[in-house]
C-alpha cells in the first residue's frame, strides 16, 4: 500500500491499466492516507461516501475507465460535486448541496477518475491563505507555521502529503500557482477557455472580469502528470461559451526564453532570485537561448487587477460578505479595496479597454520570445493567515504576488514550477507564454524539471512530512 502511494500519476495510471493493481486497491490506499495524515493537515474537509463504488466499478468494466482508469483525485470544495455540498468555506453554505457536477468534475468523472476527498478554501475563495471559520486551517505539509497557500491551499496541501496523484484547483489571482509554488508542486493555470469553467450551483454566472480571469487548473507532482491532469479536466462543456479545443502547436517555436529582470531586481528575498537562475540556467543546459527581458507595464497591470477585481467585488459581493463573512474576512476585503482603490463607471469601462492595450504590449513581447521566465512570487511563503495577523503589513502580501496577478489580468498560460529547497521550504519560478500557447509553458517547465528534477522526487520525501 506505502509503494501505491509513491507512484506518480502517470505511473499510477500505467498500473491500473496493465492490472498491476486494481482501482479499488489504490483508491484504499488514498483513503488510508487520508485518515493518517489528514488529521494533521486538515486538508481534505469532505469525503466522497462513493468513492470506493466507483473504483469497483471501473474494476468491473461497469463504467469506462478513461484516460485515468480509477486515478485518485481531489476536487475543490467551491466547485459543484454532485450530491455533495459546496461550501466555498462559508458556514452558510455548509447545507448547499450541489444539484450537479460542475463542468470539470463531469469531465474528469469522463476520464475515468476516481474522486477520494474535497479539499478546503478560504471563505469565498478569497486569500492566498486557507483558513476559514467553518472548516479551519489548512496547513503546510513541509512547515506547519506557513500557508500552504491559496485559495486552492487544500489541494495542495493534500497532493504534497501523498492524498491523490492530482488535484483540481482554481486560479483567478494565483490561487493554483501559489499552492503549487508553497507546496513544491506544479500547477498549472491554462488559458481561458482551455478548462471549461461553470458551476451549476451558480447559474447565474460571474462578473466580466472576474469570469475573464478566472479558469480551473490541475495540480501534480511533476510536470507529466499535470499535462495528464490538463487532457482529464478539458473536455467540451456547453455550459462554458470561451471553451476551445486546443492550445498551441506542441513545440516551441524559436526556443528563445526570456527572463524578467524587473523582478528579478524586486525579489524581496534571496532566494526567489536563485530559483530564477536555476531555471534560466536549466533551460539554457536543454538547448534554450536565454535573454534578459523587461516586462511591459507591469505596475499599471497590477493597479488594474486589482481595482476591476474589487470594484466588482464591492458592486456584486459585498452585501454577500457582510452578510455571511467573518469579522476577519471583512476587515480583508476593507485592507485590500483600499489598496487597491475602487472605480466608478467610467473608470470600470475604461480600464477594461486599457487592458485590450495592455494584452497587445506583451504580445508584441512574446514575438521575439517563445516564454518568460518570473518568479511565482517575489517572497517565500508567508505566515499561516499573514493578512488577518498583520493587516497593517497587508501590503507586503499584495506587493508580493504580483507576478501571479498580473498573469490572470492579460490572461496569459502559466505554470508555476519547483526548482530547489531553501530553508526547509520548497521555492520555485512561474513560466508564462503568449495566450492560448499553453504548450509552449508546459515543453519548456518539462525541460527544466528534466535538468532539475522532482523537489519532492529527491530532496524531500512528502510521505515522512507528517507523521
Amino acid at each position: 500500500m506505502t509503494e501505491i502511494l509513491k507512484w506518480s500519476a502517470v505511473e499510477t495510471v500505467a498500473h491500473l491499466k496493465a492490472r498491476d493493481v486494481s482501482a479499488r486497491e489504490v483508491t484504499e490506499a488514498h483513503l488510508a492516507r487520508i485518515d493518517a495524515v489528514n488529521p494533521s493537515l486538515n486538508a481534505i474537509v469532505d469525503d466522497v461516501p462513493d468513492a470506493i463504488d466507483r473504483a469497483k466499478a471501473i474494476d468491473a468494466g461497469k463504467i469506462d475507465p478513461g484516460i485515468l482508469h480509477g486515478a485518485p483525485v481531489t476536487t475543490k470544495i467551491n466547485t459543484d460535486q454532485k450530491g455533495l455540498v459546496n461550501t466555498n468555506g462559508l458556514p452558510a453554505m455548509k447545507h448547499n448541496v450541489a444539484p450537479d457536477d460542475a463542468a470539470v468534475v463531469r469531465n474528469l468523472h469522463a476520464a475515468g477518475a476516481v474522486v477520494v476527498g474535497r479539499t478546503n478554501t478560504p471563505e469565498m475563495s478569497l486569500r492566498w491563505c486557507t483558513s476559514n471559520p467553518l472548516h479551519g486551517i489548512t496547513l503546510n505539509p513541509w512547515d506547519d507555521t506557513v500557508t500552504p497557500g491559496g485559495s486552492s491551499g487544500g489541494a495542495s496541501a493534500a497532493l504534497a502529503a501523498g492524498i491523490g496523484v492530482i488535484a483540481h484547483g482554481n486560479d483567478l489571482g494565483g490561487s493554483v500557482r501559489y499552492p503549487a509554488y508553497c507546496c513544491g508542486l506544479v500547477g498549472l493555470r491554462p488559458s481561458r477557455g482551455r478548462i471549461a469553467n461553470y458551476n451549476p450551483s451558480v447559474p447565474g454566472g460571474r462578473a466580466p472580469m472576474t469570469a475573464a480571469m478566472a479558469v480551473q487548473g490541475p495540480l501534480g507532482r511533476s510536470v507529466a502528470d499535470v499535462r495528464l491532469g490538463l487532457e482529464a479536466m478539458r473536455g467540451f462543456a456547453a455550459e462554458d461559451p470561451a471553451w476551445t479545443a486546443a492550445s498551441g502547436n506542441g513545440r516551441l517555436k524559436t526556443g528563445r526564453i526570456g527572463v524578467a529582470t524587473d523582478f528579478y531586481e524586486d525579489a524581496q528575498h534571496p532566494t526567489v532570485r536563485d530559483a530564477m537562475e536555476r531555471a534560466a540556467q536549466a533551460a539554457k543546459s536543454s538547448g534554450c537561448d536565454i535573454m534578459p527581458v523587461k516586462l511591459p507595464d507591469t505596475d499599471r497591470i497590477s493597479e488594474l487587477w486589482g481595482q476591476l477585481l474589487f470594484t466588482e467585488t464591492e458592486v456584486l459581493s459585498k452585501a454577500d460578505i457582510e452578510t455571511y463573512g467573518s469579522a476577519d474576512l471583512q476587515r480583508w476585503l476593507e485592507t485590500f479595496t483600499t489598496q487597491f482603490g475602487l472605480l466608478d463607471l467610467a473608470g470600470y469601462m475604461n480600464a477594461i479597454a486599457e487592458r485590450s492595450v495592455l494584452q497587445r504590449r506583451w504580445a508584441r513581447m512574446f514575438e521575439t520570445i517563445d516564454a518568460v521566465i518570473m518568479p511565482t512570487s517575489l517572497s517565500p511563503p508567508f505566515e499561516n493567515d499573514f493578512e488577518f495577523k498583520h493587516p497593517g503589513r497587508a501590503h507586503e502580501f499584495i506587493d508580493a504576488q504580483k507576478p501571479l496577478y498580473i498573469v490572470n489580468f492579460l490572461g496569459l498560460p502559466s505554470v508555476a514550477l519547483p526548482t530547489h529547497v531553501a530553508e526547509g521550504l520548497p521555492s520555485g519560478v512561474q513560466i508564462v507564454a503568449p495566450m492560448h500557447d499553453d504548450d509552449a509553458v508546459l515543453i519548456l517547465a518539462e525541460l527544466i524539471q528534466g535538468e532539475l528534477g522532482s523537489i519532492l522526487g529527491h530532496l524531500q520525501d512528502p510521505y515522512r512530512m507528517v507523521s
